[in-house]
């Protein structure tokens, strides 16, 4: 499936619904902030396109997967780093509280 295709399809995560005054575009940056850190912790980056349809995370081998929302992000993060993620690994924690 071509990358205008797929971004044409899919669900909204429930994540990605707005709540509160906030903007939109504020939320996705600080998403994306955090997203970047974390996944940078395992060898992987994080990025997203302009219009918040698609995000692309990759390994420095030059494997890209396209995800749609942040349940495919954590998939394809998976799948690229071949092992499962702990975003709440006390190690990462402590990196994250400290570059925060």
């Amino acid at each position: 499936m071509c990358i205008l295709c797929y971004g044409l399809t899919g669900e909204e995560h429930w994540t990605d619904v707005r709540v509160g005054p906030e903007a939109h575009s504020r939320v996705r940056a600080r998403r994306r902030r955090l997203l970047s850190q974390i996944l940078a912790a395992y060898g992987l980056d994080y990025s997203d396109d302009p219009t918040g349809l698609t995000s692309l995370v990759s390994d420095r081998k030059g494997n890209v997967v396209v995800a749609r929302s942040l349940g495919e992000v954590w998939a394809a993060s998976e799948e690229l780093a071949g092992r499962g993620l702990d975003p709440l690994e006390p190690t990462l924690l402590g990196r994250l509280a400290n570059e925060g």
